[in-house]
């Protein structure tokens, strides 16, 4: 017994008409998700992807200098002993301690704002709150 590989006639209108109903559902599906698409909003579409150019790359150190240069511009962190390391394009780390949460807050908000920093971990300790041990010696331990 010999396979025939052709499609008859019945067969290719069923297939044709299937593909264009498929085809016309996924249309309507796709033009009430996409909602109404006008010669305005096309425009605003292209224009917005010829204005949008390559994505700015900087570099650890140069976040890093900004980031410095940010903290010692401020007056009311100019003296505090905080370290800023890179970690990565853009990432900078605050490290350090301070006296209260508000100086670690307005060093981690004034970095942020720094031109080339995306993005801050914010590292500092507050003296008296992240230095104190919640039991003390047990009994037994010893030191050195």
């Amino acid at each position: 017994m010999r396979y025939d590989e052709r499609l008859s006639p019945a067969e290719v209108a069923g297939w044709g008409g299937l593909g264009l109903l498929t085809g016309l559902v996924l249309g309507v599906a796709l033009s009430a998700w996409a909602g109404d698409v006008n010669r305005e909003r096309i425009g605003r579409a292209t224009k917005r992807l010829r204005t949008s150019g390559p994505a700015r790359r900087v570099s650890s150190g140069a976040a890093a200098r900004d980031a410095r240069g940010t903290l010692s511009a401020t007056p009311a962190l100019r003296g505090l002993p905080i370290e800023v390391r890179a970690v990565a394009p853009g990432v900078v780390e605050l490290r350090g301690w301070v006296a209260t949460r508000s100086q670690r807050t307005l060093a981690a908000r004034t970095v942020r704002g720094a031109g080339a920093v995306d993005r801050v971990i914010n590292s500092i300790l507050v003296r008296g709150e992240d230095d104190r041990t919640l039991g003390g010696p047990r009994p037994g331990d010893q030191t050195a």
